[in-house]
């Protein structure tokens, strides 16, 4: 409103009044200027530029950093279970972890673990991939699959101890015992519950990520099957070198003496 009276002044003192126009556009300018001004600093200007108050953000910050948070905690323990079984396979000479793995006799092919049967000790984790679309029961009836194979390898395991001469007469039963809860005990871990658990941490964390996006629909949710039947292939040779490392620094150490001390000497 200054303004508009200086020039108002102005104009009276030089006796030159402009010409409607440029009165018009000049005040349309001025308006226009105050108008924005004020719209910006108002409280409706505030709330129509989505420009959000302290107390809000601080609630969306924290939202935020919660769902990090809960994403983090369930990616911490398949990411070491993984990144630890990568790192001490990656020591592993080839040739020697084939020699070691190798128990039976030379020629000899163990159909639990050196044919396509082994892959039904996956079949959890093909369960668990396909948690998201199939019925519930599909899953815990994937582990009685997974569960089936693993006790088949340990008696099979079991019962070539027995039968063979590899112990003394004497320890047979023992060592055999031993040899089959060996076996048990590893295909437990390597078998079901450590892929088990990371697909369907996988699984679990990338359904929550697409929620989150507000991503749903029958093409979404299909995403999870699909990055979890991907992950299986990377995660079983880590997650076996894992648990047969693990068997080595612990119970191993308790019962392979006394499995070699009963062991017969044929040289």
């Amino acid at each position: 409103l200054r303004l508009c009276k200086k020039n108002v002044l102005f104009i009276d003192a030089r006796n030159r009044p402009p010409s409607l126009s440029k009165m018009m556009s000049s005040f349309m300018i001025q308006t226009t200027l105050i108008l924005s001004v004020a719209t910006a600093f108002s409280p409706s200007g505030l709330g129509h530029n989505r420009l959000l108050s302290p107390s809000t953000t601080t609630q969306l910050n924290v939202v935020d950093i919660a769902f990090a948070e809960t994403v983090a905690s369930a990616a911490a323990l398949p990411a070491v279970f993984v990144g630890t079984g990568s790192f001490l396979l990656g020591k592993e000479d080839d040739e020697g972890e084939e020699e070691m793995e190798s128990s039976g006799p030379e020629g000899e092919v163990d159909i639990y673990r050196d044919t396509a049967l082994r892959y039904a000790g996956y079949a959890n984790e093909v369960g668990e991939a396909f948690a998201p679309l199939v019925p519930s029961w599909c899953v815990p009836a994937s582990y009685g699959i997974a569960i089936t194979y693993v006790v088949a390898d340990t008696v099979d395991k079991t019962r070539k101890a027995l039968d063979g001469d590899k112990y003394s007469p004497k320890a047979t039963l023992t060592c055999a015992l031993i040899e089959g809860l060996d076996a048990l005990i590893w295909q437990l871990a390597a078998s079901v519950a450590l892929p088990g658990y990371t697909i369907h941490q996988i699984v679990a964390i990338t359904v929550a990520l697409l929620n989150a996006a507000g991503l749903t629909g029958e093409i979404y949710d299909s995403i999870p099957t699909v990055i979890g039947l991907a992950t299986i292939p990377f995660i079983v040779k880590p997650l076996d070198e894992l648990a047969e490392v693990g068997m080595d620094v612990t119970l191993r150490k308790i019962w392979n003496p006394y499995l070699e001390s009963c062991e017969l000497n044929f040289d």
